[in-house]
Formats: C-alpha cells, sequence, structure tokens
C-alpha cells in the first residue's frame, strides 16, 4: 500500500518533465511548424 502513495509526491516531477518536454517541441518542432 506504501508504495503506490509515492504518485502523489511527483507533482514537482511532472512539471519538470513537462517543462523538458515543452522545451524539446518547441526546438524541434516549431521550427517545422513554422516552415509548413
Amino acid at each position: 500500500m506504501g508504495k503506490d502513495f509515492d504518485l502523489y509526491r511527483t507533482s514537482e516531477e511532472h512539471e519538470m518533465l513537462r517543462e523538458s518536454v515543452r522545451a524539446l517541441a518547441e526546438a524541434k518542432i516549431a521550427p517545422f511548424a513554422a516552415a509548413v
């Protein structure tokens, strides 16, 4: 039971991941989207 509740403590990691994905998308996808 205890380990499953670690899911509720990952909001900070989730925010970091989200930021990384957004930055990656801006760097890799946005230039191509603008070219279309």
